[in-house]
């Protein structure tokens, strides 16, 4: 592997961390760690609807609800 790709890998990482973790490190200004919570909003909110996982519990309860009427 050549410098500029484990220099781009580490880039990566270290945006990863932020984004993921940023919140809690204490040492960074309140900006940073606003900024880490939004992105990581923004990365969320980028997750379609229909991908997002159904509460099959809910669906379960309704179902029994509707079974003991």
């Amino acid at each position: 592997m050549n410098p500029k790709k484990l220099l781009g890998i580490f880039f990566l990482l270290l945006v990863a961390i932020f984004i993921t973790s940023g919140d809690q490190y204490e040492f960074l200004p309140p900006s940073a760690r606003e900024a880490s919570v939004k992105s990581r909003e923004f990365i969320v909110g980028l997750w379609p609807d229909w991908l997002r996982p159904k509460d099959r519990d809910a669906e379960r309860e309704r179902e029994l609800e509707q079974l003991q009427q």
